[in-house]
């Protein structure tokens, strides 16, 4: 199957297609290693969320659960109603997510098979101690509604890349490449978050680069997954009620980014482990790619 494409958007030089058939050779070359975003259309086919993952079907299995969405309780049920009424002027409460792996594993089965185009993924591997990861959710379902506005622009913690698959509704995405990353004022303590904390009315005497960014913004709708590259500063607004599928991945074309995420990480506290730490992974990535290139998993 040849792969087909479709232009979504495009700002100065970015552009982001949107494409179907697309070989896990070719997302590798022109995406994976290339550090550059795709919508991918049919990513998703296999996997029975993409019909089974309603608002009905949340309400009816875990409505009576209780969930905290910006430092308030609320029962499950509750939440999907102010989803489902949210209005851009008065948007339920965002973001609200949950945690499939620690939380709802039964539902795991649900997003399986593994996107192809997200292994392999060296987050899962034995040679990894968990706590690089810096406590990262690598398995997540966020719920929105209309203007439901994520609340600031970043880039996925420790460097992964990440896959965002909708499974119902619409959502406006915006993203900014690690090019421009000076234009959207890094916060000095959170390196990954930006300090502009209004990506639509920016305060220009205060951010007077954010004039410079080109920032590309479009739709992704059911069934589609976006694949954001490690270092991609992004945002998302949901247009209708939302329901997305999100997961990390770490392999070896974001394992240098990830080794200087670590660093950083280390280095403020444990300046010593940080330097051990470093030279461990250069060690485990050099095995991991040869183990990958034998298709031995470690």
């Amino acid at each position: 199957m040849s792969t087909k494409s479709v232009e979504l958007a495009r700002s100065g030089n970015i552009v982001v297609e949107k494409k179907y058939g697309l070989s896990y050779d070719e997302f590798a070359k022109d995406h994976l290693f290339a550090n550059y975003p795709v919508v991918i259309g049919d990513a998703c086919q296999n996997w029975s969320a993409k019909d089974k993952f309603t608002p009905e079907f949340f309400r009816e299995n875990y409505g009576h659960r209780d969930v905290k969405v910006q430092g308030k309780w609320y029962k499950l049920s509750e939440y999907i109603d102010l989803m489902l009424t949210g209005t851009e002027e008065n948007p339920a409460p965002y973001p609200y997510k949950l945690q499939i792996n620690r939380d709802y594993p039964e539902l795991v089965k649900d997003v399986s098979p593994r996107l192809k185009y997200a292994t392999p993924d060296r987050a899962y591997s034995k040679l990894l101690p968990s706590q690089f990861l810096g406590g990262a959710d690598m398995l997540e379902i966020f719920f929105g509604s209309p203007g439901g506005q994520f609340p600031y622009l970043h880039y996925d913690y420790m460097c992964l890349h990440a896959f965002i698959t909708q499974v119902y509704g619409q959502k406006e995405f915006t993203v900014i490449p690690p090019s421009q990353t000076e234009y959207v004022y890094p916060n000095s303590e959170n390196p990954w978050v930006s300090m502009i904390d209004d990506q639509i009315n920016p305060d220009l005497k205060k951010f007077p680069l954010w004039a410079k960014a080109t920032p590309v913004k479009f739709i992704v709708g059911p069934g589609e997954t976006l694949f954001i590259p490690c270092g991609w500063w992004h945002t998302a607004h949901s247009v209708t009620p939302t329901i997305s599928v999100a997961s990390d991945c770490l392999n070896d074309s974001n394992w240098k980014n990830f080794i200087g995420e670590v660093d950083i990480m280390m280095s403020r506290q444990k300046p010593l482990k940080a330097k051990v730490a470093k030279t461990y992974l250069k060690v485990v990535g050099a095995i991991l790619s040869m183990t990958e290139a034998l298709n031995i998993n470690l």
